[in-house]
């Protein structure tokens, strides 16, 4: 970066990722049976290593094999999300909310058409010209 600070980036960051990514593995207290959510976030590994997340989505952009690892992370909370969220033991509202904000999955709705096909016109299209 000509003028600014030398970039931290260090490819021994890729591998860090999944040592991360081991790390961040749910827990269960069979004392108070209560379990402990872990879940892997791209924020939770710029903590992790020291910097800001927006540094890590610098690195993303300039280094590919970099883009791949922080890939990884996003797979392994949606997995984890849709796996855990399904079976109860994430709370499925919660996972519904991160799978909508942070990997775009949406739930849809046929209201008008039953799931079959509109007829062709539905409505007569007309010119405002043509209409006395």
């Amino acid at each position: 970066m000509p003028g600014g600070r030398p970039s931290k980036y260090d490819p021994k960051f890729n591998d860090i990722v999944w040592d991360y990514l081991e790390e961040r593995q749910d827990t269960f207290d069979e004392e108070t049976k209560r379990q402990t959510v872990n879940l892997p976030t791209v924020e939770g590994f710029a903590a992790h290593i020291g910097v800001n997340k927006t540094t890590l989505y610098e690195w993303e952009q300039a280094h590919p094999e970099f883009s791949n690892s922080l890939t990884q992370i996003r797979e392994e909370q949606r997995k984890r999300l849709l796996d855990k969220g399904l079976s109860g033991d994430y709370n499925p509202t919660i996972a519904k909310l991160v799978l909508s904000s942070n990997h775009g999955m949406r739930e849809k709705s046929d209201v008008t058409t039953d799931g079959k096909e509109l007829p062709t016109p539905i409505i007569p299209l007309t010119r405002e010209d043509d209409v006395q």
